[in-house]
């Protein structure tokens, strides 16, 4: 059941707001600890058999693609503007939302993963309920999602229970992600990506006289 709250904020008050600091903190070291050992291990098996030119070709262009997502990732906020929210996310730039097209806001608190602790997810909706803006708590602090809810006054639909990852996507599947509403793709995409990735090892630490 959700209790419906209204907010008379006529006009909103501009603001920046950018993503949570400890993502670009867990961020760095996951990436480290994921590709760190792997790098040291193929450079220790392709030195001998005299393949390390192409695996540090390799090392150079994830290296690369590394700081291209870091870039990326950097640009990511949402503005607040008097009439329109503009969007700087990681594929997209200079979104603009204006403000006369937000009728509601919906904010549902989910669980994260199978831990008991939640995080509020933030749906910006029109009048005929198509998704405007979506902010996840695992991303955004708190009180930017509260911010950007409450930006221009317009009813604010608050979950009175916490939802689970599946619960969401049952209740609200027209809100999420395409990759979230058959999580099995998800699966799909990361066993190949697993496979390809160990295919191309086997194929850089091969001797280079194969």
């Amino acid at each position: 059941m959700e209790s419906t709250v209204l907010h008379a904020t006529p006009f909103a008050t501009p603001r920046t707001l950018r993503p949570s600091r400890t993502l670009f903190a867990q961020s760095r070291a996951v990436a480290a600890a994921l590709t760190l050992p792997v790098f040291a291990a193929m450079l220790w098996f392709a030195i001998p058999r005299g393949t390390w030119p192409r695996v540090l070709a390799v090392i150079a262009v994830i290296t690369l693609a590394y700081f291209g997502a870091v870039y990326l990732l950097s640009r990511v906020r949402v503005v607040i503007e008097p009439d329109a929210l503009v969007e700087n996310g990681f594929f997209t730039h200079n979104r603009r939302i204006a403000a006369k097209r937000i009728a509601s806001a919906l904010v549902v608190q989910v669980y994260r993963g199978q831990s008991m602790e939640t995080a509020p997810q933030l749906f910006v909706l029109d009048a005929a309920g198509e998704l405007l803006l979506r902010m996840r708590g695992q991303y955004w602090g708190d009180e930017s999602v509260h911010a950007v809810a409450n930006a221009y006054g317009v009813p604010v639909r608050v979950s009175a229970e916490a939802l689970t990852r599946a619960q969401l996507r049952a209740d609200h599947p027209e809100l999420v992600y395409w990759f979230e509403r058959w999580p099995w793709v998800r699966t799909f995409c990361l066993v190949g990506a697993i496979a390809a990735l160990s295919l191309l090892m086997i194929a850089l630490m091969s001797s280079a006289n194969l």
